[in-house]
């Protein structure tokens, strides 16, 4: 009886330390500062992408890693008070004809406010500050897309999270 309650509570423990696993849910690409990106958003953009002219080399990790930036840009201009509505956006597009021509491809419009905002944000801080922000934030990616590279600031697709264990944002050196 003895055996049957250690087996039992050894398979219980191995479940709550698998529960404990924060693998993003099987309809959730990342998961950025606690905010969840819908798998389905990344894969309606890609399949919007790439019936245009122009598809993009690795779409997938391309679309996830600015849907990622996006999310980090919107929370920074929220704290900073920079604006990403109206002009800034207006301009931003203005100056840009292949992102333009994505705003008016149905499901590709998550897309091109992703890459709008972190560009305004970036322009803002600048690189190296976005880039500082962007380390610090806590980004955990679906092993379906790769893994988060704290380093490069993108998703790696050479390997997912099953294989290389998620990086821990430590704070930037000052």
């Amino acid at each position: 009886m003895k055996s049957v309650r250690r087996v039992l509570a050894a398979v219980v423990a191995g479940l709550l330390l698998l529960a404990g696993c924060s693998n993003p849910g099987a309809g959730v690409a990342a998961t950025v500062n606690g905010v969840d990106i819908a798998a389905s958003r990344i894969e309606n953009a890609v399949r919007a992408i790439g019936a245009t002219p122009g598809q993009l080399a690795e779409p997938h990790a391309i679309v996830l890693t600015l849907a990622i930036r996006g999310e980090v840009a919107r929370e920074i201009a929220s704290e900073q008070g920079i604006q990403l509505t109206g002009a800034p956006r207006t301009t931003m597009l203005a100056g840009n004809a292949n992102l333009a021509r994505y705003a008016d491809v149905p499901d590709a419009g998550d897309f091109v406010t992703d890459v709008v905002d972190s560009n305004l944000v970036t322009d803002r801080l600048g690189e190296d500050g976005f880039l500082a922000k962007l380390a610090a934030a806590q980004i955990q990616v679906n092993p379906r897309y790769g893994s988060w590279s704290v380093q490069a600031g993108a998703v790696n697709q050479a390997g997912g999270q099953l294989s290389q264990p998620w990086a821990t944002p430590t704070a930037p050196a000052r």
